[in-house]
Parts: C-alpha cells; sequence; structure tokens
C-alpha cells in the first residue's frame, strides 16, 4: 500500500513538474540530474592525492573538471538553491568512484557560521546527505570553520595556503570517532589548501583511512 501511494505520489509530480536538465533546461523523460547531453560534456578527472604529513597522503575523487555544467551546479549555491546540491550529491554518487571507496563516517568541510547564516545551508553538507542516504554512513560534524576568510578563487597562488592554515577546529567529542575511515566531502577542490587543512586537524583521530570526494576540481 505505502509503494503504491509513493508510486502514485510520484507519477503525479511528473505531471505537475516534470524532471528537466540542470544545465540546459531541456525536459527529460525521467527523473534525473542532467540530460545525456550535457553528461557528455562532463570532463572526466583522475583520482588525485594530497600529502597530508611526511608518511600519510588523501586521495581526493571527483565526477570530472570544473568546467560546464558541473561549474554551474556549484555555483547555485551562491543563490541558496539547496536543491540544486542535493542534485549535486546525486551526481557525485552516480558518476564518481565513491560507491566503491572504503569509509565508516561522513564529515562535510564546514563553512565559517557567517556564510551559513546567509546562504541558509551547506552545500558540502547536503552533498553528504545523500551519500549518507545511499550507504547508511553517519554524517559526523567533526570540524568547525574558525576563521571568515576570502575565498579561495579570490586568493592567488601560494598565499591560498596561508588563507586556510589553522582554520578548522575539531568539535567536541572528537576522540569517540578515533581509528576510524572518514569520508570527508566538499563541492570543489581549487589547489586543494582547504581539504589539505581540514585533513590535517582530522589527523589527530589517527583514522585508519582518509578518502576526500568533491564534485569537480580545477586542473
Amino acid at each position: 500500500m505505502i509503494h503504491h501511494l509513493k508510486y502514485l505520489h510520484t507519477k503525479i509530480l511528473d505531471i505537475i513538474a516534470p524532471p528537466f536538465c540542470l544545465s540546459c533546461k531541456i525536459f527529460l523523460r525521467q527523473d534525473d540530474v542532467l540530460c545525456l547531453s550535457c553528461r557528455r560534456e562532463i570532463k572526466p578527472v583522475v583520482s588525485r592525492s594530497i600529502v597530508i604529513t611526511k608518511t600519510t597522503s588523501m586521495p581526493v575523487l571527483a565526477i570530472g573538471a570544473y568546467a560546464q555544467p558541473l561549474r554551474s551546479l556549484i555555483l547555485a549555491k551562491s543563490h541558496s538553491n539547496r536543491a540544486v546540491s542535493y542534485q549535486l550529491g546525486k551526481l557525485v554518487w552516480e558518476l564518481s568512484y565513491i560507491r566503491n571507496a572504503e569509509f565508516d563516517i561522513i564529515v562535510p568541510v564546514p563553512l565559517h557560521w557567517t556564510r551559513y547564516a546567509w546562504r541558509g545551508y551547506n552545500q558540502a553538507h547536503v552533498m553528504a546527505e545523500v551519500i549518507s542516504e545511499k550507504t547508511g554512513k553517519p554524517i559526523i560534524s567533526l570540524l568547525k570553520r574558525m576563521k571568515r576568510t576570502p575565498y579561495q578563487s579570490e586568493v592567488k597562488g601560494v598565499q591560498r595556503i596561508q588563507n586556510v592554515k589553522d582554520i578548522f577546529m575539531l568539535t567536541k567529542h572528537y576522540q569517540e570517532h578515533a581509528n576510524k575511515k572518514i569520508l570527508l566531502v566538499d563541492d570543489l577542490m581549487t589547489t586543494g589548501a582547504t581539504l589539505q587543512s581540514a585533513a590535517k586537524k582530522l589527523m589527530r583521530l589517527k583514522p585508519e583511512k582518509l578518502t576526500a570526494i568533491v564534485a569537480a576540481r580545477v586542473i
């Protein structure tokens, strides 16, 4: 009975608000994020490793390069479009290697509270929600952003490392999550400085494994 009602609800929504491609806006025959043509425009990238300590590096998975159509989906956060962030999370699940990665907990890279208040949500956290729904793994907010810094896109070269240095702290009771396999989630990787800063703080937990996933990265 419940399954039948869900099916009817989906069909009614398809009639009232049919699905459309979030990039080119054409209507789709089935519930999807991008049409086949726009999916083909995504430029795949191989995983990249970021050095965290002298003996530890962190692989960073991504759907593709920071170009259309991924670029416009990521930038939709500037208009507080939470629905697009959720769809971005679905794309991460469908088009990246994340479904084959091993992790126990999911840690989204946090926003500074002022940016969270202005935007109303954290895109990385919404993406993490999708991964959590698909895997059953819990989202644990282990990090807090202590400083409001300029966007990395506004900072040049080596200054990006300094811009995000020591901007995170571990939240209370973080010891409960020591020795776990951690998945770090963010929407975009430019130089990797933000992910590196977050990962260095998480190393205090002595994680068994540390992996990061982003929707896109600059190449």
